[in-house]
């Protein structure tokens, strides 16, 4: 396995774990937050590579840009879900019949 795969996945479990202990709580939306985690931290490890942020690194992989990216894709999921309205609940009978 590719040791940037392995740092990938390293700095996404970990920011993902930071970003749920500081909100306090484990629900539904764990597997999107992982997704963005692991776009994140790809990304982030790729605009640290273009700009030349080197604050931390890991032999290529820009540790501090992937960790700032990941964090601000698990905002933005976790934003961006509370802005989606609920679904209307059908316990009225008053919904469309199927």
């Amino acid at each position: 396995m590719s040791p940037w795969l392995v740092l990938v996945a390293f700095v996404s479990t970990i920011n993902l774990a930071a970003f749920t202990a500081l909100r306090g709580r484990w629900d539904r939306l764990l597997p999107a937050l992982l997704a963005a985690a692991l776009v994140g931290a790809t990304a982030g490890d790729a605009i640290g590579a273009r700009t030349g942020l080197e604050l931390l690194r890991i032999g290529d992989f820009n540790v501090v840009a992937a960790s700032v990216m990941a964090q601000l894709a698990m905002l933005m999921v976790s934003l961006l879900v509370h802005l989606v309205p609920d679904r209307p609940s059908d316990q009225d009978g008053s919904g469309p019949d199927r």
